[in-house]
């Protein structure tokens, strides 16, 4: 936990009182005594700092000062995601929420098993828990917002467009002629990505995203699981996007300049 994360409703004249997991872990894990000063986030708020004022083995005070409006995230970035196994599925919202991703959009593709549907994880409550631990580990307050849209082919023909904004959009194709590395994007903006099961999307629904503008993409290292492909995926857009912020150009275009120079 990199970031004790608070409800408003927690935070009582700028005193919090825990009692939970959060409690154990300032204790047991940080070994906080009185006047330790940690982390704290206001969920869907402001970052700040809290005191710890009063320790024991049921209960943990703190005062807490935040520091001041809610930081705004520079982009809505999403994630659209076949259901993996329920196991899978629980990492990945964790990672997702560490990562920074504003919405996360599920839906049932030709090779999801039907019973991925039924996971307890999909729960609100279980949800809402695995997204908060992300949030703590990645230092974020902005709680993502997620989606469900079981039925494919009217969610991408129908929905697609009015829940996934407008910007740079991609499709993880193992069979897609153009890698990640291959890619830049000019201007800053949000990005979609969308990510298939463990067997990954069908030609056709690759087909059926390309029609809506999302480009067919591989990772350079080959075919990956569904919370790897997650993160590199998010780690690899967002640095060529901040490429093209910057006006730089490419990895691929610094590589093919260096070998004609060499030459």
């Amino acid at each position: 936990m990199n970031l004790v994360l608070l409800d408003d409703a927690e935070v009582h004249e700028g005193r919090a009182t825990l009692r939970d997991r959060r409690a154990a872990h300032l204790r047991d894990v940080l070994r906080a005594s009185p006047g330790r000063r940690v982390r704290i986030g206001l969920l869907d708020g402001p970052t700040g700092t809290g005191t710890v004022t009063h320790l024991d083995a049921e209960r943990v005070e703190l005062a807490c000062e935040f520091d001041g409006d809610e930081p705004s995230e520079p982009f809505e970035d999403t994630l659209v995601l076949a259901y993996p196994r329920p196991k899978v599925l629980a990492r990945v919202l964790e990672h997702a929420a560490a990562l920074g991703f504003a919405r996360i959009v599920l839906t049932r593709t030709w090779r999801v098993d039907k019973s991925h549907l039924q996971s307890r994880v999909l729960e609100p409550e279980t949800t809402r828990a695995h997204l908060v631990a992300g949030l703590e580990q990645g230092r974020h307050t902005r709680l993502p917002r997620v989606e469900q849209h079981p039925l494919f082919k009217p969610f991408v023909e129908d929905r697609l467009d009015q829940t996934v904004p407008p910007g740079a959009r991609f499709v993880a194709d193992g069979d897609a002629p153009v890698a990640t590395t291959d890619l830049a994007i000019a201007r800053p903006c949000a990005f979609t990505v969308a990510i298939g099961p463990e067997r990954g999307f069908t030609p056709y629904e690759v087909t059926m995203f390309a029609e809506r503008g999302f480009r067919p993409v591989r990772f350079p290292t080959g075919v990956l699981r569904v919370e790897t492909a997650v993160a590199v995926a998010h780690a690899q857009l967002s640095l060529l996007r901040a490429i093209g912020t910057r006006g730089a150009v490419s990895p691929r275009a610094v590589g093919r300049a260096a070998s004609a120079e060499s030459e």
